[in-house]
């Protein structure tokens, strides 16, 4: 027996987070559902009474890592790490970020996932201090540090 792979769709605004998963088709009923809202928050809702402003499209997260490449070998895990908060928060307005959101980018990348995500992200908290507690347990936001670093070491700037 064949398992059909699963389908994710994720997104987040003005505070909402949605996640479906599940087969192909139950993540497009469930986007069907939810289409009004989803135009809506993306902005593409119609409007007869005023011409629709041209947005600037956001890079997809692939175009985002391939316009960024991240260093193999040591440290490689913990760049990434710092790229993908960067890319949640910076590009897709997320405010922080979770350790599912960064087995998201991963997945979403197809590379392996961190063995001990945990780890990591303690050690770019208390010891870079490259990121801070968000408002709850287990949810992370760059530190002014961190996105100095992720600025300089991937962005250029």
């Amino acid at each position: 027996m064949s398992e059909e792979p699963q389908t994710v769709f994720r997104f987040t605004a003005e505070g909402v987070d949605l996640e479906f998963a599940g087969s192909e088709a139950f993540v497009e009923k469930q986007v069907q559902r939810f289409r009004q809202f989803l135009e809506g928050a993306a902005g593409l809702a119609s409007t007869e009474s005023a011409p629709a402003e041209a947005k600037p499209e956001r890079p997809t997260l692939d175009a985002f890592a391939a316009a960024h490449p991240v260093r193999q070998g040591r440290g490689s895990i913990q760049d990434r790490i710092l790229l993908y908060t960067f890319f949640l928060q910076k590009v897709q307005g997320k405010a922080e970020v979770r350790g599912d959101d960064i087995h998201w980018c991963f997945q979403q990348l197809g590379l392996e996932r961190p063995k001990n995500l945990h780890n990591a992200l303690g050690i770019l908290k208390r010891k870079l201090g490259y990121l801070q507690e968000g408002s709850a347990r287990g949810r992370y936001q760059l530190s002014p540090k961190g996105e100095t670093y992720v600025q300089g070491q991937f962005l250029g700037t």
